[in-house]
């Protein structure tokens, strides 16, 4: 086993409602905002990045000066790919594009300008929780604000103001959860719990570079537009004295790099979808024996991948996998008695 140090990057978006509904929270977070970054860095060292953003407005006075729109649009991104609604001037603070979430999370995680290798997070601050029971939102652009994050490999957390729905959508990206009210000890609960949940820490005992050997079998050496192919996931292990137990991958996202997700089609709809979106599970798997196997046998299992539209080029497939080593050691010495 080995000492792994790495100072882990963590790129955090939050992004607030401007609706006047959500004043007085955006008023407490300034007052603990300096002191919580404070308080992280002491408590999780990592290259940390705080961006706050106003959803189509600001709160004076906040560390919210900067809009969403206008920070993507200064950053080089074309207005007319932004999905997010556009504020009219005559509707005031009642405007609903102020408390577009879903809009403003899509274009959060195809847009913004994260960091190469950062983890990646958002925390959204918004009026209402979102469920399939909650008929006041647009559930179908709720969909395509959580196909937009698992994409872009975001964790969404998410606060929300009136109490009632779960928020579908840090439930389903991984993320934390919070309901008002939160006084100025919550929010500063609440911001370190965020931070701590979205990247992995910086110091921990690991066996890396005792793993299992992952392996994508593929029949085809490329895929055509609109077709789903059945391919396969191989594990062996190829140490004679390790045994693995409960291996178990997980499909993340198909990337055009280790970490740049594949933009999604014009309907927002992610271009490639992989199945099964449940864990896989391999079960464990045994020292390889070379005095039987000439070489280490694989475990084997389906999955299936559905692209959408016509894309091209070389992808990457994401997997996250967990395990547990067991370590058989034989050794002889001599004691002087």
């Amino acid at each position: 086993m080995s000492q792994k140090n790495t100072i882990n990057k963590v790129d955090l978006v939050v992004i607030i409602d401007t609706s006047s509904s959500l004043r007085d929270d955006a008023a407490t977070i300034s007052n603990v905002a300096e002191q919580v970054i404070e308080n992280v860095t002491e408590s999780y060292p990592c290259d940390l990045e705080i961006t706050w953003l106003g959803i189509e407005g600001i709160w004076h006075g906040t560390p919210f000066s900067r809009t969403l729109r206008n920070y993507l649009i200064n950053s080089g991104v074309n207005e007319s790919e932004l999905t997010g609604l556009k504020v009219s001037r005559s509707n005031g603070r009642n405007d609903p594009a102020r408390g577009d979430g879903a809009g403003a999370i899509a274009d959060a995680c195809n847009h913004f300008d994260w960091r190469l290798g950062a983890n990646r997070a958002i925390f959204y601050l918004g009026e209402l929780g979102i469920s399939l029971d909650n008929e006041s939102l647009d559930l179908d652009q709720w969909e395509k604000a959580i196909a937009a994050a698992k994409s872009a490999l975001v964790r969404v957390h998410s606060y929300r103001k009136s109490a009632g729905d779960n928020v579908a959508i840090s439930e389903q990206t991984g993320g934390l959860s919070f309901i008002h009210p939160l006084d100025d000890q919550g929010w500063s609960s609440a911001l370190l719990s965020v931070v701590a949940a979205s990247f992995t820490p910086e110091s921990y005992l690991g066996i890396d570079k005792y793993s299992p050997s992952f392996e994508l079998i593929c029949p085809q050496p490329s895929l055509g537009e609109n077709q789903v192919e059945t391919v396969a996931i191989a594990v062996t292990n190829k140490y004679s004295n390790i045994t693995f137990r409960d291996v178990t991958v997980f499909l993340s996202a198909v990337t055009i790099d280790e970490r740049t997700p594949v933009p999604n089609l014009p309907d927002e709809i992610p271009p490639i979808l992989l199945q099964p979106n449940t864990p896989i599970y391999f079960g464990d798997i045994d020292p390889y024996n070379p005095d039987i196997e000439p070489v280490p046998t694989a475990t084997i299992r389906p999955i299936q991948i559905e692209t959408r539209g016509s894309i091209s080029g070389e992808f990457w497939l994401n997997i996250d996998y967990s395990y547990s080593a067991e370590f058989s050691v034989k050794k002889q010495e001599t004691v002087l008695v």
